[in-house]
């Protein structure tokens, strides 16, 4: 696609999101950390204190662009902060190899918390084509500290090996057994082994679905709502748009889908467009416009979804539950 097409082709489905989903996306609200300024896609749990937010930082992308944290914050039930923002520690006590710790999901699995976050912790200052691995730990909490257990290395022969970087491998919870969706399209559900952190594929669909804004790729966990599965997910396209000074950049999208409560787990429905607000696409100094959403509460009547904007922003955006389910089409 040229240019011009796909700026006026954004702006069409822009308005016919915006007039389809019309109130889907009610409000958004930045989290701002002070001691963390750059802080971007967060993940979402609500909590007994009210929710537990965890984000990654790097501290100086440009002179040391391997050097990224995962950091966490309470916030209250109107989002704002109500602790001190802390970093975690990823590594083993013995390691020299610096934090690499990448988009962290926090999500609940047997009544117990988990991050799984992408990282290298072999090797310092990996060049591109040295892989990033999936890695699974427990979160915990003792008297107001919070701490990670020790990794677990996820591995998936097959795929696995011919794709060096491994990202956004989602979590969900179904019979007290976790599950990780590898991919949407085909939607490749692996079973992992938590003592060895062998992964196998044990279901993979297919699904023909209208989605023109780039590949799929996994978002937030999965969590089962009205006897579905729901999930967000992301996409990119390299296009030109008015927040990038008509200039051809990366642009992320937000959707959502659907998929069986049981197995094998196949889509079911899924956004036709992208969902959007106003203040999602913005000029900045950054190279990327992203979009990308990390975690969700349910909190009736709405939606939260935490996201990241451009790669340095924390925010959230509240969803009318219902507009959402309305706005889900059916997929073949």
């Amino acid at each position: 696609m040229n240019r011009l097409f796909l700026f006026f082709t954004l702006l069409c489905l822009s308005l016919q999101a915006q007039e389809e989903g019309q109130g889907i996306i009610l409000t958004t609200k930045r989290i701002i950390l002070p001691k963390y300024p750059t802080a971007f896609n967060p993940t979402l749990l609500k909590t007994e204190e009210g929710f537990l937010m965890l984000f990654r930082y790097c501290p100086d992308f440009i002179a040391n662009e391997w050097n990224s944290y995962i950091g966490l914050v309470l916030l209250n039930e109107s989002f704002d902060p109500i602790s001190a923002p802390q970093l975690l520690n990823t590594r083993w006590s013995e390691s020299k190899i610096q934090s690499q710790s990448e988009d962290p999901r926090i999500f609940s699995y047997r009544g117990r918390n988990f991050v799984i976050f992408n990282d290298n912790m072999e090797l310092q200052r990996p060049s591109t084509w040295q892989r990033r691995d999936m890695y699974l730990m427990e979160f915990l909490q003792s008297e107001g500290h919070f701490y990670l257990s020790s990794p677990i290395k996820l591995t998936h022969e097959g795929k696995y090996n011919t794709q060096w970087w491994q990202k956004n491998w989602i979590p969900f919870e179904w019979n007290q057994t976790l599950f990780l969706i590898y991919s949407i399209n085909p939607h490749d559900i692996l079973y992992p082994n938590l003592i060895n952190g062998q992964c196998h594929t044990v279901y993979e669909t297919k699904t023909e679905f209208p989605w023109k804004w780039g590949t799929p790729r996994g978002s937030t966990p999965a969590l089962l709502v009205d006897g579905e599965y729901l999930t967000f997910f992301h996409s990119g396209i390299y296009m030109a748009s008015e927040a990038s000074w008509d200039v051809e950049l990366w642009h992320y999208f937000m959707g959502a889908y659907t998929f069986s409560a049981e197995p094998p787990f196949e889509i079911i429905k899924i956004t036709p467009a992208p969902l959007i607000a106003d203040g999602f696409y913005t000029k900045s100094y950054r190279p990327k416009r992203v979009i990308f959403p990390s975690g969700y509460v349910v909190a009736e009547p709405y939606i939260y979804v935490s996201y990241g904007k451009d790669d340095e922003e924390l925010w959230v955006a509240t969803l009318d539950k219902k507009a959402l389910f309305k706005f889900l089409k059916p997929v073949k």
